[in-house]
């Protein structure tokens, strides 16, 4: 991804935020001593009228805890960017200008193909974060707030390659299981 344009990757992974609320964030959602970032809006493209500025989804106003590497993408990001209002638009293009979604999908498919990675959407970012975190133990509950979902059935899609862990959890059971002289 060009300058100024990386921390978009590391929100989509560890914030696991859809496109949209990547692009409606503002420099106020960002809470870098928290280690926080708050989802309030989404940017949608709207046919004849270009992006508007609309609530998340029903149900995906959050404030999401970010993992170490995330927080390090903004302090970065936000150190290149420089002072800004709170209510500043936290990417733009590399010239200054809006980014708008068919920006950040053509700066996504050069930099996916570059990383030999042309099958990959902007989307399966967040849909990878989402699954490392049912994988590093994360309850279906706590995987619908941090996405923002509103249903099980939603969340439960991410839920799919921990079913691969199934040997690990059993071991993991087994160990559990033994009393304290091994029986």
């Amino acid at each position: 991804m060009p300058g100024g344009l990386e921390a978009t990757v590391w929100l989509a992974l560890w914030a696991h935020l859809r496109l949209g609320e990547v692009l409606g964030l503002q420099r106020g959602d960002i809470d870098l001593d928290a280690g926080t970032l708050a989802v309030r809006r989404q940017v949608v493209e709207v046919r004849g009228h270009g992006p508007i500025v609309v609530e998340p989804k029903m149900g995906s106003r959050r404030v999401v805890h970010l993992p170490q590497p995330a927080i390090d993408a903004l302090r970065s990001h936000l150190d290149v960017m420089g002072p800004m209002m709170p209510t500043a638009r936290l990417f733009r293009r590399p010239d200054g200008s809006e980014l708008r979604l068919m920006h950040l999908e053509w700066y996504w498919r050069k930099a996916r193909k570059e990383a030999g990675i042309e099958h990959a959407h902007f989307h399966d970012l967040r849909h990878a974060g989402l699954t490392l975190s049912a994988q590093v133990g994360a309850t279906l509950a706590e995987v619908m707030r941090r996405a923002g979902h509103s249903s099980a059935a939603a969340a439960i899609r991410y839920q799919h390659a921990a079913d691969r862990r199934d040997k690990e959890i059993a071991a993991r059971l087994g160990r559990l299981a033994r009393s304290p002289d091994g029986r």
